[in-house]
Formats: C-alpha cells, sequence, structure tokens
C-alpha cells in the first residue's frame, strides 16, 4: 500500500478545499445563511444556530480528545481551537444564566453527532475534514462575522461572539500555517483520498442540513 505525502501530491488542504468546493457553496446558500450574511436574522435564529453547533462542537471535541494518541490524526488535537466553551458564555449572553434549559436536538443535529461518533469508532482519519471544515474556516473569516453580528444585533465589549475570539491564539497567521502543516504531514494512502473529500462534502451538507432546520423552524427565506 502506497502512503502518499506532501512531496508527491497536492496538499491535503488543497485538496479538501478543491474537493468539497460545490457541497462548501450548497451550505453558504441555504437561506438561513444568506440571511445571516444580509444582517436579516432574528436574535432567537441566531441565538438557535448557537444551540445546534454547540452539540456538533461537543461532539468534535470529544471525538479529538479520543483520538488524541492516535498516530495519524493526534496532531490536530488542539484545545485552544475548541470552541464548545466560548458556545456556552454565548448562549449565556443570549439566554441568561439558565441557557442550559435551551439546549436541545434536532433530526439534522443528531445525524451530525453520529457521524462524527462514526468516525471516532469506525474511521479516525475521517476526523481530519471534520476539524478542518469546523476550524479553519473560522480561524480565517471569524472577526468579520463576528463584527457583523455585533452590528446586526448592537452588541458590546465582544457579549454575544465570544465563538469568533479565539483568544489563546496569540498569532492567527503563524497558527493557521502550522494547522496547515500539521494537517498535509497525516499520512493517507491513495485510496483514502477520495473518501477523505466525500466526508469533507459530508460534512459541509450535515451544516447546510441543520441550516435549512433552522431556516423552516425561523421562518427565513
Amino acid at each position: 500500500m502506497n502512503t502518499n505525502t506532501a512531496q508527491d501530491r497536492e496538499p491535503l488542504s488543497k485538496l479538501l478545499y478543491h474537493g468539497t468546493s460545490e457541497a462548501h457553496r450548497e451550505a453558504e446558500n441555504t437561506p438561513y445563511m444568506l440571511a445571516l450574511f444580509q444582517g436579516r436574522l432574528t436574535k432567537d435564529a441566531y441565538s438557535a444556530w448557537l444551540v445546534r453547533f454547540h452539540a456538533v462542537y461537543s461532539a468534535l471535541e470529544r471525538t479529538a480528545e479520543a483520538l488524541r494518541e492516535d498516530p495519524a490524526v493526534g496532531a490536530l488535537y488542539l484545545p485552544q481551537l475548541n470552541r464548545a466553551e466560548a458556545i456556552e458564555r454565548d448562549l449565556a449572553y443570549f439566554h441568561g444564566r439558565d441557557w442550559r434549559d435551551s439546549l436541545r436536538t434536532s433530526p439534522a443535529t443528531d445525524a451530525y453527532v453520529a457521524r462524527l461518533h462514526r468516525v471516532r469508532d469506525e474511521w479516525p482519519l475521517g476526523l481530519v475534514p471534520h476539524h478542518w471544515i469546523r476550524y479553519a474556516g473560522y480561524l480565517h473569516g471569524g472577526a468579520t462575522l463576528a463584527k457583523l453580528l455585533t452590528t446586526t444585533y448592537g452588541l458590546s465589549d465582544g457579549a454575544g461572539v465570544a465563538f469568533y475570539d479565539f483568544a489563546e491564539i496569540e498569532d492567527n497567521r503563524a497558527f493557521i500555517s502550522d494547522y496547515h502543516a500539521r494537517m498535509n504531514a497525516v499520512p493517507v494512502t491513495e485510496e483514502d483520498l477520495e473518501p477523505l473529500v466525500e466526508e469533507g462534502s459530508h460534512a459541509f451538507r450535515g451544516n447546510a442540513a441543520i441550516t435549512v432546520e433552522l431556516g423552516e423552524e425561523f421562518g427565513v427565506a
């Protein structure tokens, strides 16, 4: 079995970027996400996103913790990326001290979490695209989204946007470079590449399914 490295193929980060581009576009263009980018979501509609993705990030971060000693993907165990506690701070802002009462599940959220559990138990290499999708985009564009939400909801002093603040990362650019180096050093075989791209596309589709649910729940068109 031939194991490819970044020296003899396109880097994994670029393979995933190009291979998942269609699913990525679809996820960004659900009615809910377009309303978010256009500043048309109510606070309740946005905080419901936090509720759903609290479950997703909690599952992802438990998966990364469980695989921290895995020889292939353990290098992606980077607790400074974790978002679940940041989401909890945002939920406390939007819902008050009883924010845990707002937590509830949904079919699309359950399906996403179940997929992460399958990756943990059956195919640890599948963590890579999920990890990359759920963190890399916010490392790049989180500050812009935080400004948008701050304007949309009249927030101040970082209230309600902790999710986008990677406070434990001092040099964002250097961290992103290191992250991609770690990701591209993950040993994969030729046979792994197509399933990894498909797993990444599935992650984007899972993301889209959650926002479609949210759009239907809040009447976003």
